[in-house]
């Protein structure tokens, strides 16, 4: 079937005649591709590193297999981080292999240069990465044979066949090629220059930090900053709500008073004791007439489109408290591993219209699914090319909507791929059914002119929420006043009445689902039948953004907390100081969409690579500039005094690190009083240092110790004018300066987590993270290792474990236990040169680097001998 397909131009020797056909060099993104591409297109002779066949040679990079080089490869004198040689600017750009890949590497550039090529094939991922992934080694290894592009939504063997069929000639992806390199460079200037530049200039002799900066990390940061410190400026107020029962004719029911002296934004909310008492008295009498009223309305609820991957990850974030990064491999496994998905990575809701046949042969497989028979009987033959809300040719991008293949998922599929999987063809199989209709109530109740509120909204016909497993339920039910539809004066009497205390609570933390949400659509929240609105105008891509919140948490900029992201009192120094040097641009979410939507022009030939890239040195030249030339004690002067110093009444004034008397900043300090700007975690803003000076203590604040689950505490300025930190346990608040770590987290029940400020080789050491490894320095060779090597000598050990290990992170509780007890717990998930998963434990070698330690194989059980073979087969 494919023999004419395959066959290419014929080059004849001229000695002997022999004749030799062609081959073109396939490449794929990573081996499990390669070994899909090899089943589906009949190209089995492996070669170790490559498969091959008459018309074909098929290797794999492995993600990325080249990087840029560092300043200090560039030129040695940039190893020092020196401000005044910024900008740096490579000119060229050139690349360097990437260690873990090296010899993989060596075996594509090998391929590369055989004679019997005729050209090369991309197999990498459809997209801006995978582009680059290809395109990066070619311009590196000067290739010049000509390209071609496997474009490819789904890992099936048809898909691929007849991908095949349909190679896109590579002049096509020359734009998104320009798009990804010029990502790539202006995220390494910005990167580098910017990162240097700040962390120059907010490190102190005593404390040491990397302050990372990036195009699309920083103003990220800065939308989880911004709710941050309106957490912690909430000045907790209490109220009180006074709720009501009334008997109607034929039923009772619940109002809530809106008192019309607290304002709109009061709403139901009483703030004074007094009025509360008020309105009490006038409710006491058992059986008081009072008028109610209502207003029924009917409104539809439409299904939603269909999945693209941020939507998927926002869903999956509400229904299962997924983060980012655990949806996206899971939608991975289920497109590359088990191909019951299409092309995950996809900002794309809609399906081009030649895909009705195509969704309906996919659906009618999945009938078979448990409990999808019904539910995909009802709406197979509603899928029509006329529903615009799903076929639009206008609305596909590189790829299109995130829809099933029609594969049956296997009875060994993952928990957490059989929810991914599960809610994709719900969402598909929903896409199609009618919307849901609700019946929405507004009674208003007046007794002795106080208003009473009563609101519903009832489910009527479930529509489309059928498939979500909603049902029509009468026992939520308002039923209505009268017979009519609507009355406007039914007599009703009061029951009774009582009031409730309440606390005025912060706004909720940003969770993973709402931040991305923000990053899609450039800090606009919208509701997710808005989202057409801003297109093209987010930061970040469906690909990158779960990357990049977990790259936040790893540099320590903010945690999970719960449900929520919380940012650290490291990122709320950054962000005060980007504001307060003007170069707020850096964090900027709208600037940033621009650049984004700037990206994108360049993908389709709009804008060129060269403008592009000149805006981008611009920029850095601005954050440079403002950066390097900023005065400290400029930076507050615009604000006014904190306080009064409690220990020498004079003036408290703001500066990078805390809350600081005048009399400390004279040369001949006469006073130490200071209040930092962290403790344990917790942020102090302003406001909160303004609330110890005059309450002498805080609210509960969230804490923690490192890498430890967190606790509430609060901060407390004793008789000397010292703070202290109390945390709350089961027996009240106590000073962490009197309790161990392990007895606070105990009270706490934290089972088996450690702080990493008692992190200990059996001596006091020293424990500091960077951007790319932990460090641990003791004074001399820990006894935990054995003996010492006979060249260590006197002096400190230092240990070294990178944050990332076979493309596997390391969290700081692995990396405590890999410097405590000199070796981690069994670990999952590292990756090998060659692509394969593997378990290891990390063990503390003598010269302070890591090594694997591997579980014993199993002993396979000896071949029976030849006479026992015959005794046993009679």
């Amino acid at each position: 079937m494919f023999l004419l397909f395959f066959m290419r131009r014929v080059v004849e020797k001229l000695h002997g005649k022999e004749i030799t056909v062609s081959k073109r060099l396939i490449i794929a993104e990573k081996p499990s591709v390669a070994q899909d591409i090899s089943r589906a297109m009949g190209i089995k002779n492996n070669e170790g590193n490559y498969f091959e066949s008459d018309e074909f040679v098929l290797t794999w990079a492995i993600g990325h297999m080249l990087e840029f080089q560092n300043p200090e490869d560039i030129d040695k004198k940039y190893k020092f981080w020196q401000i005044s040689e910024l900008p740096i600017r490579p000119s060229p750009f050139k690349w360097k292999i990437v260690s873990r890949t090296r010899d993989q590497y060596a075996s594509i550039r090998k391929l590369l240069k055989r004679k019997d090529l005729s050209g090369v094939i991309n197999a990498c991922d459809a997209g801006r990465e995978g582009e680059l992934i290809f395109r990066e080694i070619l311009v590196k290894e000067k290739v010049k044979l000509p390209i071609e592009r496997l474009w490819l939504s789904s890992m099936t063997t048809a898909a691929i066949q007849k991908g095949f069929e349909t190679l896109r000639p590579g002049q096509e992806l020359e734009g998104l090629f320009h798009a990804a390199l010029s990502r790539s460079e202006s995220d390494w200037l910005i990167g580098i220059n910017g990162t240097r530049a700040i962390t120059k200039r907010l490190n102190r002799r005593t404390q040491k930090s990397v302050f990372s900066v990036g195009r699309v990390q920083t103003p990220t940061l800065s939308m989880v900053v911004s709710r941050e410190l309106e957490i912690v400026d909430h000045d907790p107020k209490a109220y009180w709500k006074i709720q009501a029962e009334f008997q109607a004719e034929n039923h009772s029911y619940t109002g809530d008073l809106f008192p019309k002296n607290g304002g709109k934004e009061a709403g139901d909310r009483i703030f004074k004791s007094e009025d509360r008492d008020v309105f009490l008295k006038k409710l006491e009498v058992q059986g008081t007439p009072a008028k109610a009223s209502e207003k029924r309305k009917k409104s539809l609820q439409q299904p939603y489109p269909l999945f693209d991957l941020t939507s998927l990850q926002r869903d999956a974030n509400s229904r299962f408290g997924f983060s980012a990064i655990r949806t996206l491999q899971s939608a991975q496994r289920l497109y590359e591993a088990h191909k019951l998905i299409t092309y995950p990575r996809t900002d794309s809701r809609h399906l081009p219209t030649d895909y009705v046949e195509p969704l309906s042969s996919a659906l009618s497989s999945l009938k078979q699914a448990p409990g999808f028979d019904p539910l995909i009987s009802r709406m197979q033959n509603k899928v029509e090319v006329k529903n615009r809300k799903i076929f639009d040719d206008s609305k596909v991008s590189d790829h299109f909507a995130i829809i099933p293949t029609g594969q049956l998922p296997p009875a060994s599929l993952k928990p957490d791929d059989q929810k991914i999987f599960d809610l994709i063809l719900r969402r598909v199989v929903a896409a199609f059914y009618p919307p849901a209709e609700f019946e929405n109530v507004n009674r208003t109740t007046i007794i002795d002119a106080l208003e009473f509120r009563s609101k519903g909204k009832f489910l009527k016909v479930p529509g489309w929420l059928e498939v979500f497993g909603k049902h029509v339920s009468e026992d939520s039910e308002l039923p209505p006043l009268s017979d009519g539809s609507e009355s406007s004066a039914i007599p009703v009497s009061l029951i009774k009445a009582g009031s409730s205390d309440h606390i005025t609570k912060p706004p909720p933390r940003i969770g993973e689902g709402r931040l991305l949400g923000l990053m899609e659509h450039a800090g606009k929240a919208l509701e997710i039948e808005e989202y057409e609105v801003m297109e093209g105008k987010g930061i970040g891509t469906p690909a990158t953004r779960a990357d990049i919140i977990e790259n936040l948490i790893t540099k320590g900029y903010m945690s999970r907390v719960g449900s929520g992201l919380k940012a650290s009192a490291k990122a709320m120094r950054l962000m005060d100081l980007l504001k307060r040097v003007n170069v707020e641009r850096l964090s900027s979410v709208e600037l940033t969409a621009e650049m984004e939507s700037l990206l994108k022009e360049v993908q389709e030939r709009k804008t060129s690579r060269e403008d592009y890239m000149a805006r981008i040195e611009a920029y850095v030249n601005e954050v440079i500039e403002q950066v390097r030339e900023f005065k400290y004690e400029e930076l507050y002067t615009e604000e006014s005094s904190l306080g009064i110093c409690p220990k020498c009444s004079a003036n408290l004034h703001e500066n990078l690190y805390g809350y600081a008397c005048e009399n400390r900043r004279q040369k001949n300090a006469t006073c130490d009083f200071f209040i930092h700007k962290e403790y344990t975690g917790a942020f102090v803003s302003r406001g909160l240092a303004q609330t110890l000076l005059s309450k002498g203590e805080t609210k509960d604040l969230d804490m923690h110790f490192m890498d430890a689950k967190g606790f509430k505490g609060k901060l407390v300025l004793k008789p000397d004018s010292s703070v202290d930190v109390l945390a709350l346990g089961d027996d009240g608040y106590t000073s962490i300066r009197t309790k161990t770590t392990r007895e606070l987290q105990e009270a706490e029940s934290v089972e088996n987590e450690k702080s990493m400020q008692s992190v200990h080789l059996e001596q006091d050491g020293t424990f500091r993270k960077t951007e790319e490894a932990y460090y641990f320095e003791v004074p001399k060779f820990p006894k935990v290792l054995g003996k010492p090597p006979k060249n260590f000598g006197e002096g400190a050990f230092v240990g070294r474990l990178p944050l990332e290990v076979c493309k596997r992170p390391i969290s700081e509780t692995e990396a405590e236990s890999f410097f405590v007890d000199g070796k981690t717990d069994w670990l999952t998930n590292f990756i090998s040169k060659r692509g394969k998963p593997f378990e290891a434990k990390l063990y503390v070698k003598a010269n302070g680097k890591y090594g694997f330690e591997f579980k014993p194989r199993e002993k396979k059980p000896p071949k029976p001998k030849k006479q026992e073979l015959q005794t046993a087969q009679g």
